[in-house]
């Protein structure tokens, strides 16, 4: 009977073993499950900082080169109203201008129209052309039998810098 009793509470302690051995088992699964989930979090968090910081990289690369495609677009704008007095003054030589200063002009304004050319900045023609809001500023309106909306004269001329207009050009549309 002795025996008998050794035999079950041995089969007693092997059961509460076993069952402690299964809980703990389950314990350590249920950890392992949720730092696999942390694991998972953090990879994905890191996957995302990653394609952020490759958004920003071709971001900032793509203003870097827009800085330098436009970089002396201020420079080309304070120029241009001087361009514009000198092409004025070489226009006005009726009114009994020495020639000698006409060809000093015509001489400067030949270096300055290059000057800016070679910087990517060019003039476009607008007289006969059709007004074009994305390229002319009417400035007056005059009747004339050309059609309508033709440009018939310019006053200042319209600029180009790159792939962009770096002014309008100042004109006077026609009209029926």
């Amino acid at each position: 009977m002795v025996a008998k009793k050794s035999t079950k509470t041995k089969s007693k302690i092997t059961r509460d073993s076993i069952k402690s051995l299964r809980q703990k088992t389950d314990d350590l699964e249920s950890e392992l499950e949720k730092h696999k989930q942390e694991i998972d979090q953090k990879s994905d968090k890191n996957i995302r900082l990653l394609a952020e910081f490759d958004n920003y990289k071709r971001r900032t690369q793509e203003e870097r080169i827009k800085f330098y495609k436009y970089a002396g677009e201020n420079l080309a704008k304070s120029i241009l109203p001087i361009l514009d007095d000198l092409h004025r003054t070489l226009e006005s030589d009726e009114k009994g201008k020495a020639r000698s200063i006409l060809e000093g002009i015509e001489l400067i304004v030949a270096k300055l129209d290059k000057t800016l050319e070679e910087q990517g900045i060019v003039p476009f023609d607008s007289v006969g052309q059709d007004f074009d809001p994305e390229l002319h500023e009417a400035l007056m309106s005059e009747k004339a039998d050309k059609g309508d909306n033709v440009i018939l004269k310019e006053f200042e001329k319209g600029y180009r810098y790159a792939d962009k207009i770096l002014r309008h050009a100042k004109v006077v549309v026609s009209k029926n």
